[in-house]
């Protein structure tokens, strides 16, 4: 079975697992805690995916973490993310200080700006971003971009890669479902809602196309460094920036440049797809000046 083809029944299970156990998980937690249901689903899905990943690799015959991009070197890993977080926050710069002389986002007057609060944001955005990094990264630049590029085409891998992680990224519901009134199927209603988005596909394109070009960038640094904690560390640069300046401004849906920010956030978007495609651009170059 090609690599590619596992990974999508792969996903379909996850998600069909996820929301199936998700209405038996909410019912037990809900002796001891009030929790969102789409919060609960989203959780439920993120175990499958994470249970199921282990069986992925063993069908993929990747035997070990090295083949996916990880180093026994624990310093040289550490190392390499933080290299990788400081290169993801230099990409976001560009965007944030576009997204500000555009004034697509105005300064959040109302945050109150102490030594407690900034370091509090920053701790929570920089944890945040490397759990979110370590997932898909091991994910999609590990096994997804490992496989596909084994038993494929290198340029088939980033884009297929890429093409898949951007689109994981809109499967988001839009309407809450009344916890009082859950049953066995509320899981799968909550499923059919958070795939409408990817039918809509201009309300996306634009947010989609920023993604798919951060995804490219992410494989090319894997296929050419090797390690893995570079894309780590760049993605959860990334998140890191846009975690810290969404809190810190506001969207301004009045701004003559609104069409420069994604519906995904409002703030990954044309610009942000213009800025990361340039540093895919002096990324390649450099690569044919250094070989």
């Amino acid at each position: 079975m090609p690599a590619l083809l596992i990974f999508i029944v792969y996903f379909a299970i996850a998600l069909l697992c996820g929301v199936l156990i998700a209405y038996p998980i909410h019912m037990f937690l809900a002796n001891w805690f009030e929790l969102d249901f789409d919060r609960v689903a989203a959780r439920s899905v993120l175990l499958m995916t994470i249970i199921l990943f282990f069986a992925v690799l063993k069908l993929l015959k990747i035997n070990n973490w090295q083949e996916l991009g990880f180093t026994t070197n624990a310093k040289q890993f550490f190392i390499d993310a933080g290299k990788g977080i400081g290169f993801g926050v230099l990409i976001m710069l560009p965007v944030i200080a576009g997204l500000l002389l555009t004034e697509n986002r105005v300064i959040d007057t109302g945050w109150e700006v102490t030594a407690n609060n900034i370091l509090s944001l920053f701790l929570t955005a920089l944890f945040a971003g490397v759990l979110i990094a370590l997932i898909e990264e091991t994910l999609f630049r590990g096994a997804m971009l490992t496989a596909i590029d084994k038993y494929g085409s290198v340029f088939f891998a980033i884009l297929a890669s890429s093409f898949i992680y951007a689109l994981v990224h809109f499967l988001q519901p839009s309407d809450d479902i009344n916890s009082q009134v859950l049953n066995w199927g509320s899981g799968f209603a909550l499923l059919k809602d958070a795939l409408n988005p990817l039918i809509q596909v201009k309300f996306i394109f634009d947010s989609f196309i920023a993604l798919f070009l951060a995804g490219a960038l992410l494989a090319i640094v894997r296929l050419r460094r090797n390690r893995i904690a570079y894309c780590i560390g760049i993605h959860a640069g990334w998140v890191l920036a846009i975690k810290v300046f969404k809190r810190v401004t506001d969207s301004n849906a009045y701004s003559d440049y609104a069409f420069l920010t994604g519906s995904y956030d409002k703030v990954i978007g044309y610009l942000a797809a213009v800025c990361i495609a340039v540093f895919i651009i002096f990324l390649l170059k450099y690569m044919k000046n250094s070989n």
